[in-house]
This record gives structure tokens, sequence and C-alpha cells, in this order.
């Protein structure tokens, strides 16, 4: 549920108004890689500076498959597969 809204907030809605006023696609590739590593400095796990720059190099990536496959199915897959992992380990801590 996380990946899906995740992906629908911080890119489809991105790359969807991107698109509608016929912008360069990298602009949206870059406001979903800049907010999404910005959200995730500021306490979403993974946080920090670190989890910042994953955050936002996968916040790139999503919003690029998304532009290249003009849907988000491989990107909410991807996402998916991810917090599964990240999921597991935050559990797994406690």
């Amino acid at each position: 549920m996380n990946s899906f809204t995740e992906e629908v907030i911080f890119r489809l809605s991105y790359t969807t108004i991107v698109a509608n006023e016929n912008m360069n696609a990298r602009i949206s590739e870059f406001l979903s890689a800049a907010i999404f590593g910005i959200v995730h400095y500021f306490g979403i796990a993974p946080r920090g500076i670190a989890g910042a720059i994953m955050a936002a190099f996968l916040g790139w990536f999503l919003a690029k498959s998304i532009n290249e496959t003009k849907g988000f199915f491989w990107a909410w897959m991807i996402h998916f597969a991810q917090d599964v992992v990240i999921m597991f380990f935050l559990f797994m801590k406690k």
C-alpha cells in the first residue's frame, strides 16, 4: 500500500502534469527525485543524508521508468519489492 501511494503522489502526479503541459520529461524526473529525497531526509525510513540520496536516486529512476514505459506498473512493482525488504529489516530489528 505504501508503494502504491508514494508512486501516485511522488511520481505519477508529476509525470502526468509535465506530460499534459508538453514540458520536458526530465522536469518530472527532477521533481520526483528532489521531493522524494527531501521527504526521506526528514524522517521516513531510510532517513538522513544517506536515505535522502538513496530516495532521490530511486525517485529519479522510477519517474524515468514511468516516462519511458508510459505507465506506472513497473515503478510500483520495483518500489513494492524494495519496501518488502525495508519493512522486513525494520521489523526484524525489534
